[in-house]
């Protein structure tokens, strides 16, 4: 895979962007974007932890449905342990 470079004008163009956007979104005080990053960086994670918490524990229920079929028990019995 080839990768392009950007030109002194493009990435001059994207700086004058990220400005404007800092600018025009009220962030013109670094701290405050970079607190407002860290903030958001939390909450992602929180909620990225959270998510595979509920995720885990439906595939949990759904494996327990499987525990009374013969074939499939002893499976669902070692997946259970693992997790």
């Amino acid at each position: 895979m080839e990768e392009k470079q950007m030109s002194d004008k493009e990435l001059q163009e994207l700086g004058q962007r990220l400005k404007d956007f800092y600018e025009l979104g009220g962030y013109v005080d670094k701290w405050k974007a970079l607190r407002f990053t860290a903030l958001k960086g939390m909450a992602q994670g929180f909620g990225i932890f959270v998510g595979g918490t509920v995720v885990v524990g439906i595939v949990i229920a759904i494996l327990g449905a499987f525990d009374r079929i013969p074939l499939v028990s002893k499976l669902v019995e070692t997946l259970q342990r693992s997790i």
